[in-house]
């Protein structure tokens, strides 16, 4: 009787444990239903042991957890490094254990090793390639010796084909693969491998704790996915991000077949598009990462761009593209300062207001709108336009600030307006925006205080949506 008893809840037993076992995965990152979640249990923000022993006066995000196994991989040119190297040196740089410089042009910059990267492509494409006029140029006559014309100091966009107008941006396209290989040779063993460009901002107290949800032994691609042709690949200014079996693979590939890829280069004006290819045929696909990884400047994003699960507003934020020196200056005071309050609330015993303080430690594109950049948006701003420098939206013509004031307040949906020569823009969308000379503009504050509201929607608390 007993034995016929403990049968009969045998299946009752199996079905309990495999729903508590199935719960359980659901709240973890390794969740067969949420692949990119981690739970309330994922490792938060927390230093090394020898975090003051090793260097005292560095700042704490330099001794986070976890970067020791990531190095950051700069690819710059020397039309650019003047202007866009050195605030990350003061800044970004502390905060990387291990980094590595490419240009085009070798030099010690600013106590720096920056490595040219092109030296090593085959001389019979760099001797009649056309793109290499500037390289050549380079190379006899210096980094100082270019011409005015030659330089640019801001981040602008490409257009449909790039910059092709731009001797630096032309060749440019060229030092993704031997990148990879060049920086096998000088790293050969970190786990992951993060790509940048000067006008990127990493948020690194983000990626460090994403990339220990990840798994470093795997052939893994990650980043902002864009689309030329039937090519999807991760965006370069977005920041990428490779594992070592991945950059091994997409080397091998490379340097067995370099005249496939220098021919496939010379056809092409997008490197981080041949770099896609090459993995792609190495049986490395990307994992799309966007919004995480983001193309846009918060000053003026769109915060409620979305696809299906994924919203800007209510993904972490791991990296932002198109900074000038002093954004990316204050961007990382903020990141830093926000790490300082983090360290010190995680370090305090813990208690019944603490519950949520792993998802607290991550930081969303929303906190950043919030925190980064809300405190600065005023009631109204002369030389200045709230729209986006992309502007779209239709235009009222011959409107004062006043009327396009009144245009937004029988708008119920409008949150901000901007009048100037063009006329009156009203979005309703929140954004700092840019300084603009004959422009004016003003923000709702109230309104933006229920779009707030409504944006916030989407966020679940005690979920991290990675």
């Amino acid at each position: 009787m007993i034995s016929s008893l403990g049968f009969s809840f045998r299946p009752l037993v199996l079905v309990t444990a495999a729903a508590f076992i199935f719960f359980f995965l659901s709240l973890t990152h390794v969740s067969p239903v949420r692949p990119w979640t981690a739970s309330l249990w994922q490792p938060s923000l927390r230093l090394t042991g020898q975090a003051q022993e090793t260097d005292p006066n560095a700042p704490l995000c330099r001794h986070l957890a976890g970067a020791e196994d990531v190095v950051v991989v700069m690819r710059t040119g020397a039309t650019e490094i003047q202007n866009k190297l050195p605030v990350h040196l003061r800044t970004t740089f502390k905060c990387y254990p291990d980094t590595l410089i490419f240009s085009d042009y070798a030099e010690v910059f600013e106590g720096h090793q920056v490595y040219d990267v092109l030296v090593d492509v085959d001389h019979r494409i760099r001797e009649v390639h056309p793109d290499f006029e500037h390289y050549h140029r380079l190379q006899e006559l210096g980094r100082l010796g270019l011409e005015d014309h030659e330089l640019h100091s801001e981040s602008i966009e490409s257009g449909p084909v790039g910059k092709n107008d731009n001797p630096g941006w032309r060749l440019d396209k060229w030092k993704f693969l031997p990148m990879i290989v060049r920086t096998l040779e000088l790293r050969p063993n970190q786990k992951w491998y993060v790509f940048v460009e000067p006008d990127t901002y990493l948020v690194w107290t983000n990626l460090i704790q994403w990339l220990q949800t990840l798994n470093p032994g795997r052939a893994s691609y990650y980043g902002s996915e864009v689309q030329i042709g039937n090519d999807i690949f991760a965006h370069g200014g977005s920041a990428f991000v490779l594992s070592n079996a991945a950059m091994n693979k997409a080397a091998d590939i490379y340097t067995a077949h370099p005249d496939e890829w220098h021919s496939r280069t010379a056809q092409h004006w997008a490197g981080d598009c041949i770099l896609g290819t090459a993995l792609k045929q190495a049986g490395v696909k990307l994992t799309w990462a966007w919004p995480m990884f983001q193309g846009g400047n918060p000053t003026y994003m769109k915060w409620n761009d979305s696809k299906p699960e994924k919203q800007v507003w209510c993904t972490p934020a791991l990296s932002y593209h198109h900074f000038l020196a002093d954004e990316v200056e204050r961007m990382w005071t903020f990141e830093q300062h926000r790490l300082r309050g983090l360290l010190s609330r995680i370090a305090r015993p813990p208690s019944s207001s603490s519950s949520w303080r792993r998802e607290e430690s991550v930081m969303y594109h929303s906190d950043v709108f919030k925190q980064f950049i809300l405190p600065d948006i005023p009631t109204e701003r002369m030389a200045w336009s709230n729209m986006p420098p992309d502007d779209n939206l239709p235009h009222i013509p011959q409107l004062s600030m006043d009327a396009c004031r009144r245009v937004c307040e029988v708008n119920d949906q409008c949150v901000q307006y901007s009048a100037g020569p063009d006329g009156c823009s009203v979005t309703n969308m929140a954004n700092l925006g840019h300084a603009a000379e004959g422009m004016e503009s003003a923000w709702m504050s109230d309104r933006i205080e229920t779009w707030l509201y409504e944006m916030d929607k989407c966020r679940r608390r005690g979920w991290i949506h990675w």
